[in-house]
């Protein structure tokens, strides 16, 4: 090392590295920021262009959709809309956060200034920076970007929500180690008289330059890390494909929807013919209407794509697609970008809504039919009535009102169970009473002997219409899905501070595969292929009776040797 050097070259080189370290800093932060996209490096033979965007343009896309916070403002400056990320940022429910004030998010301190933004956003948009305050009172610094948004409801507010964290931690850092360098010269400036001491100070500030340095990169390396985690713990299947339609990355997520390992599923293209894809309604999907081919070819994105998928083994399994072209720095697309998620509950439960809808209409249209037919001939014999037609008609008449009542209250039951508007009227009720009275008409009118045994001096504390229900549609399952069971037994038993009730018949039993989904609203039992009348509402009424009775409700059978069908109640004063 060169000792000679003069007090003021020496001072000269210190101040040339001060303005190395101040440049250095800036770029980090603005490489952090992505306010630059590439780098002029100088090296031996030359400089050299590295760009970042190229490296990290599948990333940033990804994470600038799905990391930043938004809400919708009414004039009043309620909260209209918020996606799950703001519902993080403040750490409160989604539910809670919307038709909330914004201003309970933010600060006291910030208040005032809140207002004013918020009062200027309407005529112009505008961007600055305050203090939010989450629910469990933490303070979280951001970058509020408003806009005003013209709706078919009227005026809103639209406020982009960027957290500040991480770069008010970088901008302290780098002030802190700004001041040390501060500090550092004016040490080296009390030390001037001796030069020898004074250079072994600059250099272990040197030194000590090049280990933040190199702590910063790791930094960088770190973030980059982070970045792909975040793909790597995602909820939702992400897939890239190159131009040719090759996958070259699929996230764990994506692996495990699809089923295969990361090596197999980098084997095929998103039109692979080993999977067959296909449209919803189960024909053949082409090759260019799958979304990935479409935003390859139209260079737009696309939202909520549903399409089925049979693997080669396996079932059938529906996902939604959002997906995205990539593109290189001269805006060509090199390849694409998906994320999707299984929706195959979503679409049983449209297509079990969708068969409700078609039982429902053919339901209701066979008692009106009949209740029309008996009155148009009752109206074509009013000035000859014939006194032999005449109660039979009457008779049919009724008995199609009847049903169409029974498949009336069934609708408004379950709106009100969907709504939450089921009341009930507790009190106590003898259960033995309560299943002698609901089963008296089983023995005459369907052949049935109903037989009650076990404890029947039991006193449950319940509604006893409701209960009653309940009991009846059990029974009367029996006498629909077993007509050759003539004995439904009926047990009553004491378990801890409940009542059991349990409906036992000798038929043909229930397949294992249905048990699961017997209390499920709009579920049909079909056994046999013969079709039962009814809307598949009354077990699940039943259960929803009983779950707000704070008791249980369940079903065992033995395939081909009948089945129990039981709920429990809490017992009165228990």
């Amino acid at each position: 090392m060169e000792t000679s050097k003069s007090y003021q070259e020496l001072l000269n080189e210190l101040s040339d590295l001060r303005i190395q370290l101040e440049e250095a800093t800036d770029t980090i932060d603005a490489i952090r920021s992505g306010e630059i996209d590439a780098l002029v490096v100088k090296v031996n033979d030359g400089h050299q262009l590295y760009t970042l965007k190229s490296a990290d343009q599948t990333y940033r896309i990804f994470i600038e959709q799905m990391t930043e916070g938004a809400v919708t403002l009414s004039t009043d400056g309620n909260i209209l809309y918020s996606n799950s990320q703001f519902a993080g940022l403040v750490n409160s429910p989604l539910e809670k956060v919307i038709g909330k004030s914004f201003f309970s998010y933010v600060t006291d301190d910030c208040q005032l200034e809140c207002k004013e933004l918020i009062a200027k956003a309407w005529a112009d948009n505008i961007k600055d920076e305050l203090t939010l305050l989450a629910a469990d009172g933490a303070e979280l610094p951001v970058l509020l970007s408003l806009k005003t948004l013209d709706l078919d409801e009227g005026l809103a507010l639209s406020i982009i929500i960027t957290d500040l964290t991480g770069q008010k931690e970088t901008q302290k850092l780098l002030k802190q180690k700004n001041a040390e360098l501060e500090e550092a010269q004016k040490v080296a400036q009390h030390l001037n008289a001796t030069l020898e001491h004074t250079v072994k100070e600059r250099t272990r500030q040197l030194e000590k330059n090049i280990e933040e340095k190199t702590r910063v990169e790791e930094e960088l390396r770190s973030n980059q890390q982070q970045l792909s985690r975040i793909l790597e713990t995602m909820a939702e299947g992400v897939g890239i494909i190159d131009v040719e339609g090759k996958l070259i990355y699929a996230n764990p997520m994506a692996q495990k929807i699809l089923g295969v390992k990361e090596h197999e599923i980098l084997k095929r293209t998103y039109d692979d013919p080993k999977w067959q894809n296909l449209r919803i309604d189960g024909t053949p999907l082409p090759d260019g209407e799958h979304p990935m081919a479409v935003i390859m070819r139209t260079g737009e994105p696309l939202f909520d794509q549903e399409i089925a998928v049979q693997p080669p083994e396996g079932e059938r399994f529906y996902i939604s697609i959002n997906a995205a072209p990539l593109r290189d720095d001269n805006g060509h697309i090199v390849g694409g970008i998906g994320t999707f998620m299984d929706v195959s509950i979503r679409r049983k439960n449209i297509q079990n809504k969708d068969e409700f809808i078609s039982v429902a209409s053919h339901e209701l249209r066979t008692p009106v039919t009949s209740l029309k037919a008996s009155l148009q001939l009752l109206s074509r014999m009013k000035d000859n009535p014939s006194p032999k037609m005449l109660p039979v008609l009457i008779d049919q008449a009724n008995k199609s009102l009847n049903k169409l009542s029974v498949l009336i209250s069934d609708l408004l039951n379950t709106t009100k169970m969907t709504e939450g508007q089921l009341h009930l009227n507790k009190s106590s009720v003898a259960l033995s009473s309560l299943v002698t009275e609901c089963c008296q008409n089983v023995h005459t009118e369907a052949g049935h002997e109903v037989v009650v045994t076990g404890n029947k001096d039991l006193q449950a504390y319940a509604d006893a219409d409701k209960i009653e229900q309940v009991i009846t549609n059990l029974v009367n399952n029996v006498i629909k899905y077993a007509p050759d069971a003539k004995e439904i037994i009926i047990n009553l038993e004491k378990q801890g501070s409940m009542a059991k009730v349990s409906v036992i018949d000798k038929g043909p039993g229930i397949p294992p595969e249905k048990l699961p989904n017997l209390f499920d609203r709009y579920y049909r039992v079909d056994n046999s292929g013969i079709q039962y009348s009814g809307l598949g509402l009354g077990l699940y009424i039943c259960s929803e009776i009983i779950k707000r009775h704070n008791g249980q409700i369940g079903a065992e059978s033995e395939y081909g040797n009948g089945s129990t069908f039981w709920f429990t109640l809490p017992l009165i004063n228990a």
